[in-house]
């Protein structure tokens, strides 16, 4: 007799390995993109608030720093937006 537990209403109740729905394909792919923007911001306000902290004193270094940041933030958010979607095979 198997004595291993029946996994199936736990893998079955995982979003994670639920294949979306056709129509929810799009939906997945904005979330995806969202997802990414959010991480790029959240790493610039984390690097500029960590440029505060280096820079306390010196007002012309962090306003170079930020500027920097900044920029950086601007390039990645260009990359982003400008890759082509992935195709739903």
């Amino acid at each position: 007799m198997d004595e291993s537990p029946d996994v199936t209403f736990y893998v079955l109740s995982e979003p994670a390995l639920m294949a979306p729905e056709p129509d929810e394909w799009e939906i997945w792919r904005q979330n995806a993109h969202l997802r990414s923007e959010n991480y790029y911001w959240r790493e610039c306000v984390t690097n500029i608030l960590h440029d505060a902290r280096a820079h306390r004193h010196a007002s012309d270094a962090l306003r170079a720093a930020v500027e920097a940041r900044v920029h950086h933030l601007g390039e990645q958010l260009a990359k982003l937006y400008r890759q082509p979607p992935q195709s739903v095979s």
